[in-house]
């Protein structure tokens, strides 16, 4: 049985919420299981990184032809 596990953080300011991103993405985690909810949010922000459906055609694209070629 598969178990998931849910972390929540609440923070005061977008520059703390910031700071803790920056954290996980220098310790390893895994930035396409974040997920980030806010409000007052400026397009002229620079986010750490975006996992995108580009991100993932590529991905399993690979894979996909590494089952394929088998």
């Amino acid at each position: 049985m598969s178990q998931d596990n849910t972390v929540i953080s609440v923070f005061s300011s977008h520059d703390a919420a910031d700071e803790a991103v920056k954290e996980l993405s220098q310790n390893d985690f895994d930035m396409t299981k974040l997920s980030i909810v806010g409000k007052g949010y400026h397009s002229e922000e620079h986010p750490v990184g975006f996992y995108t459906v580009s991100d993932r055609i590529k991905s399993w694209g690979t894979t996909g032809a590494f089952w394929g070629g088998i």
